[in-house]
């Protein structure tokens, strides 16, 4: 019989505490992610509302003005992207057809001299099954399902843009409601001040990363958009604004858009320059800014070590999708500051700290 004061059994209930959470985290992502959304979204705005307080303005009047901001920016943006939104949905099954012609005539040129009759004239065949074949009725088919499908993740999402504005105004509105939540497992006096001290130097951390992280992701997009128009890409304002939300998402968000960027090229140009300059131009840029716009403006103190950083977007990634990819950096950033400000979490400290170089 296990005993209830024994190592196997505290590591066994605290591997189903673990199991339990995870599971609560993957079945309700439904109703956790606006809130977690929202409180990153209100840590970011702690520093303007503590701006407009020290000024004067009355709290739930900051609250207000710098909820109606947010939303008025969204709204904003959600206008002008709509139009480029709407046409790429539309012209998806059409972008889909040439991207494989193109993707097709590259393997041909790729190909032997011998081989190029056999393919060419086994392409035929299939081009004449299909004109006779009801397969191709099938993509006329599946294309309402498509527009359909991206009408509804459409509202969806916009509801919970809606319920996580919200949610972040009524915090913002609240009297510091993550400090009261940081000191209320403490009981002694001692032990509160402490948890307060460390909110207040996470809170700090967390707010300068969010804020300067997103302020570098919107210049990044203007300058790659900027660029892309310089390059004849189609909706170039588009493409910055998907280049600016990607770039949260380290590793896995330049990956995505280095290859969406190559594949609209493909479907858009003919040349090998045309087609690889788009993609280029973007993986230099953000070269740069991953290497030295952002370490040098977030600062050492929230750099974290790559393997960790991997390892959160893997989790997060799998539990809440793009949410998830979303916010697993700041929850680093979270956990990586806590650590710091916390002696029996020295060790958590050092594996999420990269290693110094010599």
């Amino acid at each position: 019989m296990i005993a209830f004061d024994s190592l196997l059994f505290r590591t066994l209930a605290a591997l189903a505490l673990i199991f339990a959470v995870v599971a609560a985290l993957v079945l309700a992502r439904a109703v956790f992610v606006p809130i977690f959304i929202a409180l990153f979204l209100a840590i970011v705005l702690h520093l303007p509302l503590a701006a407009m307080q020290k000024a004067g303005v009355p709290r739930l009047l900051s609250a207000l003005i710098l909820t109606l901001t947010v939303a008025s920016a969204i709204a904003a943006l959600i206008y002008f992207l709509s139009g480029p939104t709407e046409r790429m949905i539309e012209n998806y099954p059409d972008m889909v057809r040439q991207l494989r012609q193109k993707i097709f005539t590259l393997q041909l040129s790729l190909e032997e001299a011998q081989e190029v009759g056999k393919a060419i004239s086994d392409v035929g065949e299939e081009v004449s099954r299909a004109l006779e074949d009801e397969n191709v009725e099938e993509v006329v088919v599946r294309e309402p399902n498509f527009l359909v499908r991206a009408a509804s993740n459409f509202a969806s999402s916009l509801t919970t843009i809606v319920i996580t504005v919200t949610i972040a105004g009524f915090i913002l509105a609240m009297r510091r409601p993550f400090l009261t939540i940081a000191t209320i497992p403490h009981g002694t006096m001692g032990g509160k001040l402490h948890a307060a001290r460390v909110w207040k130097a996470v809170e700090a951390q967390v707010s300068h990363y969010l804020l300067v992280t997103t302020l570098i992701n919107i210049a990044l997009g203007v300058i790659v958009g900027i660029i892309l128009w310089q390059l004849d890409v189609p909706m170039p304002i588009f493409w910055g604004a998907v280049v600016a939300f990607l770039n949260y998402m380290p590793f896995v968000g330049p990956t995505i858009g280095v290859g969406l960027l190559l594949a609209v090229s493909i479907v858009q140009f003919d040349t090998l320059w045309q087609v690889l300059a788009p993609a280029a131009a973007y993986m230099v840029v953000n070269f740069v800014e991953a290497n030295f716009v952002t370490p040098n403006l977030v600062g050492r103190r929230t750099n974290i070590a790559p393997l960790a950083i991997i390892l959160s977007l893997l989790v997060w990634g799998w539990m809440w999708g793009f949410a998830g990819l979303f916010i697993s950096v700041p929850m680093l950033v979270v956990l990586k500051a806590t650590a710091e400000k916390t002696r029996s979490l020295a060790a958590l400290h050092r594996m999420l700290s990269p290693r110094a170089r010599h």
